[in-house]
């Protein structure tokens, strides 16, 4: 009987975007050239886990076919569909916990040099890839290495920079692009039947499934809410310890987003001498005035420390509460600093 899958593994789906990465694999496949392992990467929101999905339903299909095609009428998709192939395994970060461990990658290494359940391939996917521990991506390396036959290792991940070398040398890497803005707004249009804003395809980087979760009204919702709380600070009518306990407790690392998108806002506006209208880009109500002579080096030092926590909050058990306090204690400092300047100018 197969094992109870560690996480919700998607739904095999593709998506208009993915059919450059799909054209690789299939040209591959019908020549019989198929990799034992694939790093497919690209920004979340994509669909990687969809498109990971997709790729191990039409691997395991077993109509005889020329090219990669899920079928959903076989036996085996069929047990794809309910999530319970005995030689599909989906391993991720258990519960509460930030890291994929090393026992986790050699169970499923070892799944992958038996034999298979249903005589065809054992597919193993990995995600995030990079949440892998150092002994957990060593394992990995081991089973890349010495690959068993009729198995294929899938790692799926948002930033393969920071996998090891030697893990990303022996995969083949298949990128997920970001559809153009238009194609995207193309997209979702069709999904939710109205047209959608597109500072929420700018919040979400360029990714259309994230862009869907927010455009519900939640995007709305969470810019109001921002602009709100940035101006009260700015303003003292608010302290940074009411801010941070508030935020540490509710979708931090969007507010994350938005505070790196706003200050790259006002970093543009002080460069091209308007930090006088700073907002979220394509948005027309803005923040109360900023002082002219903004450090533009201490604005991109802000954006930096912001992007680093946000990246911390996926690796380590960070004090949430502690951290943003202590970044929008040096926002202030940094704003404070250019009042001076400014009133001389």
């Amino acid at each position: 009987m197969a094992e109870a899958p560690t996480i919700s593994i998607p739904q095999p789906r593709l998506f208009p975007w993915h059919e450059p990465a799909l054209a690789q694999l299939c040209a591959a496949f019908a020549a019989k050239r198929l990799p034992h392992a694939l790093l497919v990467q690209g920004a979340d929101g994509l669909g990687k886990r969809e498109f990971a999905a997709w790729l191990a339903a039409a691997v395991l299909c077993e109509n005889p076919l020329e090219t990669l095609q899920f079928c959903g009428q076989c036996t085996s998709c069929k047990l794809i569909t309910a999530h319970t192939h005995p030689d599909l395994m989906w391993v991720a970060p258990e519960e509460d916990k930030q890291q994929i461990s090393v026992d986790q990658v050699r169970a499923a290494s070892e799944r992958l040099s038996k034999t298979s359940f249903r005589r065809g391939y054992k597919i193993a996917v990995i995600e995030p890839a990079h949440q892998m521990t150092h002994s957990a991506a060593n394992s990995v390396l081991k089973t890349l290495e010495e690959p068993p036959a009729e198995s294929l290792l899938i790692l799926l991940t948002s930033r393969p920079s920071t996998l090891p070398a030697t893990v990303r040398s022996r995969c083949q890497k298949v990128t997920i692009q970001r559809p153009s803005a238009p194609a995207a707004l193309d997209w979702l249009k069709t999904e939710t039947g109205s047209a959608i804003e597109p500072a929420i395809l700018e919040f979400t980087g360029g990714a259309p499934l994230r862009a869907l979760e927010f455009a519900n009204g939640r995007f709305a919702a969470l810019d109001a809410d921002m602009q709100r709380a940035m101006s009260q600070l700015l303003s003292g009518q608010s302290d940074v310890t009411e801010i941070a306990t508030r935020w540490g407790k509710d979708g931090l690392v969007e507010r994350l987003v938005w505070l790196d998108l706003w200050l790259m806002s006002i970093a543009r506006g002080a460069i091209g001498g308007s930090a006088d209208l700073v907002t979220f880009p394509a948005r027309h109500a803005h923040l109360p005035t900023l002082p002219q002579a903004l450090n533009i080096s201490d604005i991109y030092s802000m954006v930096d420390r912001a992007r680093m926590l946000k990246a911390q909050l996926s690796r380590t058990a960070l004090q949430r509460e502690l951290a943003i306090e202590s970044w929008l204690v040096s926002l202030l400092q940094t704003v404070a600093a250019a009042q001076p300047l400014a009133a001389n100018q």
